[in-house]
């Protein structure tokens, strides 16, 4: 938030300097970010001049030639701001002038010479408007230094969330009296009532009085809608908001002086004068002043007339009565609305404003009467405006002053500070707390003094006894805490065996040449559906999957498609229309933006959308992991399960060349590769690579790592992990990847749980290996893993290594068959093996594989 120093003093007397203050305000906890120093670098080539002749360029659709009247002379100008006419006064940069990293030249543009430059509010530094010129006050004199009249210094603060009551020029003012121990110079709103009373003028409507637990309307009569003095469009301009006419300034003004704000219907457009606060219809629809149209859902709330919205509250009206040039008579609403429901209704429809961002923080609904009195005192005595009597004000349920016994040893007994009742009363007092003593006899505390403390209504962070220990400690000064050595005996270490393991896996994949990356664990439901070639309820669910205790429920089993049991809340039927909305997840009730609105349910998406980034810049091969969690939705009223899991991607070549046959892309046996050695390295031996169809995958191309471990009988059987392949084409197309890209996802606390516990080692054999090749014709469908772990498991212990180094199919080999050749080693630990005993195993191990998957020994 943007505060001018000038406007500041208007409030409180301040003898500080602009730096001295902003330490004194950060140090109390009001974090000042940065001091704008305005009118700071304008020198004297920067003065006020006036617009004596204004035409048109010929050859161009925009530019004006202006004589300019420096009060001291007359110069040319070209400018292409369409908000300027004859007579306006307005800021002149002469040559030499140096405006940000601009320096102003004379120049020739279209047949004329330019010898300055007329300035926007962006360009001298008073805002973000660069629509037009900035106009100066009609009374303005000529050839004075600009920097003699608008020069200042604006505040710009960190505002957070709990202290909605310093989102204003006042809010800040009193922080400022009670540190510096000045009088707080408060407006107060007089103006004449005049004509019918606001009660017969207009009727107000709460049907939802949660939402709404306040709504005060007031009616002015005969306004003159036209631009605002000076001295208003100047503040507004400083504070960041842009002059728009009269009466939405004057709106804007209050919103910013005194934090309430404000709304100004034209009464007329108003249908039956009937003002009606509910809630919206699924499905309603609104276009509001931006010109967007925008679909409503049911948890929004709606201003409306009998015939429909004019407003979403608290956040942005509709053009259906907006103030306009033919306004005579203003409905001016002042509400209070609940911050929850404004943040919902701003961030579901991608709408934050001024005054949303006030509502959210929570404001006292005691301002709402002052607000639209201070408003319709301004309307009188700027616009000629008629204030109708009374106020109409909804308040079914007033807000009680809270009150807080408090103790002033709590100071010390928190922070180690001693203080004073008389302190404490006096830094309490400062901030507009009501404070008076309790006599010892009459408390239940065994004669200790205690204070009964009324909290202000608009300080609605203070709920108990810690909170305004802070307030006083706020007041005394952070820098007057005891420095206090800690006691006792420091705690002792913590092992967190899942810190090792995930920095073991962490430097496993970067010496494979993996680059990690971070993402936000929060996303949005649709993000992850873009995961999916198809997506409906049964694809939906390979989101939800995780592995099971048994190795067999929650994840897809082999050469199927995703399973379609409904234990995970998704319904089985494909057909039916998916909505993003019905895939279950753990869901943020406040959340950031519609993109961040549950927790992820896979790392894929992340990684898919780091890759469509960075593919855009970056020539070389990707190459990425993330190690991080999967969040996965329990029953009503849980905790989520996380599951700690990697994800890798790989896109792009798999190396770069000069040599176009060397820069061969990127496949899935590199990724496969990246697997096996992470096996490798973690110590698994028994695994394999079980072929599956997959909803992410391209058909044919993907896999489930399954490892061997204990299964609660006690037997060994194989678990799934994780799955791997290469990425669909529809989905590769969906995140525009101009290679072809490989994903794959592994439970780590299911792979860790097949980590042997201890390594055992045997000695290296001093005799001779005898090595054999073994081709055998199996059918296509056959795995070649398959044959591999039952040649294992025939070849005895003499057999040390099988190693498959060839698959064949084509003449001469049978149609629906394949070769399958293998590197077999045998060796003994006691002695040299013959030949002979070789042949034996070998020959074993043909009748085996012939018995098992009707193999013939290939010729």
């Amino acid at each position: 938030m943007r505060v001018p120093l000038s406007w500041l003093k208007e409030y409180v007397e301040i003898t500080q300097s602009p730096e001295e203050l902003a330490h004194t305000l950060t140090m109390a906890g009001l974090e000042v970010e940065a001091l704008d120093y305005v009118g700071a670098d304008w020198g004297d080539r920067v003065i006020t001049a006036q617009i004596t002749h204004l035409e048109k360029v010929p050859g161009s659709d925009h530019l004006s030639y202006t004589r300019i009247n420096t009060g001291s002379g007359e110069i040319g100008v070209i400018c292409g701001a369409p908000n300027i006419k004859e007579g306006d006064k307005v800021p002149l940069a002469l040559p030499g002038a140096r405006l940000g990293d601009l320096t102003i030249g004379v120049a020739r543009k279209m047949g004329y010479v330019s010898e300055g430059m007329l300035c926007s509010p962006r360009e001298l530094g008073l805002g973000g408007d660069h629509s037009g010129i900035f106009i100066l006050d009609p009374e303005t004199p000529l050839g004075v230094k600009l920097a003699d009249l608008l020069s200042d210094v604006v505040l710009e603060f960190a505002i957070k969330a709990h202290r909605g009551d310093l989102s204003s020029v006042i809010g800040i003012a009193r922080e400022v009296a009670a540190l510096t121990h000045k009088p707080l110079r408060l407006p107060e709103p007089r103006f004449r009532e005049q004509g019918q009373p606001a009660a017969e003028l207009v009727k107000v409507t709460v049907e939802d009085t949660e939402l709404c637990p306040r709504y005060s309307a007031r009616v002015i009569g005969g306004v003159n809608i036209g631009p605002s003095p000076g001295w208003m469009a100047r503040r507004l301009l400083m504070a960041g908001m842009r002059p728009i006419n009269l009466i939405v300034d004057i709106t804007n003004y209050v919103m910013l002086e005194v934090g309430q704000p404000l709304h100004a219907f034209d009464y007329d457009l108003v249908r039956e004068q009937h003002i009606i606060v509910r809630r919206a219809r699924d499905g309603e629809e609104i276009t509001t002043l931006d010109g967007v149209q925008r679909r409503l859902r049911g948890d929004m709330l709606l201003i409306t007339d009998p015939q429909g919205p004019t407003a979403i509250a608290g956040v942005m009206g509709s053009a259906v009565s907006e103030v306009n040039e033919g306004t005579t008579r203003i409905l001016l609403e002042s509400a209070n609305f609940k911050p929850v429901s404004i943040r919902r209704t701003a961030v579901a429809l991608g709408l934050r404003t001024e005054s949303s961002s006030r509502f959210e923080k929570g404001l006292d609904p005691e301002l709402t009467v002052f607000g639209a009195n201070r408003a319709a005192q301004l309307m009188a005595e700027l616009a000629g405006g008629q204030v109708h009597p009374g106020i109409v004000d909804v308040y079914p349920r007033p807000v009680e002053q809270r009150t807080i016994l408090f103790s002033p040893s709590e100071v010390e007994w928190l922070t180690g500070l001693k203080v004073t009742s008389r302190q404490v009363h006096d830094a309490l007092s400062a901030l507009e707390f009501k404070v008076e003593e309790v006599s010892a006899a009459a408390d239940a505390a065994g004669g200790e003094q205690l204070l009964r403390v009324a909290v202000p209504t608009f300080r609605g962070d203070i709920e108990e006894g810690a909170d305004l220990v802070e307030e006083v400690l706020r007041m005394i000064g952070y820098d007057q805490l005891p420095a206090i050595v800690p006691e006792g005996p420091l705690p002792e270490s913590q092992s967190d065996h899942w810190f090792e393991r995930e920095y073991e896996v962490r430097e496993i994949l970067i010496g494979l040449g993996l680059h990690e990356i971070l993402t936000y664990a929060m996303t949005s439901r649709q993000r992850m559906l873009n995961l999916l070639a198809e997506v409906n309820a049964r694809t939906a669910q390979v989101l939800l999957q995780k592995p099971a205790d048994d190795g067999q429920a929650g994840w897809i089993t082999a050469g199927t498609e995703a399973s379609a049991s409904s234990g995970n809340g998704v319904a089985a039927d494909s057909k039916e229309p998916f909505e993003a909305r019905s895939l279950p997840a753990v869901t943020i009730t406040n959340p950031l933006s519609n993109e961040l609105e549950c927790m992820r349910l896979t790392l894929l998406s992340g990684l898919m959308e780091t890759l469509q980034e960075n593919s855009k810049r970056n020539r070389a091969g990707l190459r990425l992991f993330e190690i991080g969690r999967r969040y996965l939705p329990r029953g009503a009223g849980e905790l989520p399960e996380e599951r700690r899991c990697v994800g890798i991607a790989l896109c792009g070549p798999a190396a770069i060349s000069w040599v176009p046959e060397l820069a061969r892309p990127a496949d899935f046996y590199d990724l496969k590769g990246v697997v096996e050695a992470l096996l490798e390295r973690l110590h698994i031996k028994r695994y394999r690579f079980t072929p599956v169809q997959h909803p992410i995958f391209h058909p044919g191309r993907s896999a489930v790592l399954e490892v061997e471990r204990s299964g609660p009988d006690g037997g060994e059987r194989f678990t799934p992990v994780g799955f791997l392949g290469e990425v669909h084409p529809l989905v590769q197309q969906r995140y525009d990847l101009p290679h072809r890209t490989y994903l794959c996802e592994l439970d780590l606390e299911t792979l860790y749980a097949a980590v042997p516990d201890r390594l055992s080692y045997a000695p290296i054999s001093r005799h001779q290996e005898l090595t054999r090749d073994l081709a055998v014709i199996v059918d296509q469908q056959v795995p070649a893993r398959a044959v591999q772990e039952a040649i294992e498991r025939h070849g005895g212990e003499l057999l040390r290594t099988v190693a498959l180094f060839d698959v064949y199919t084509g003449a001469p080999i049978p149609p629906g068959k394949k070769s399958l050749t293998y590197t077999l080693l045998y060796q003994a630990q006691d002695r040299t093996l013959t030949d002979a005993e070789a042949n034996t195993l070998q020959e074993g191990i043909v009748a085996a594989l012939r018995e098992e998957f009707g193999a013939v020994l290939r010729s």
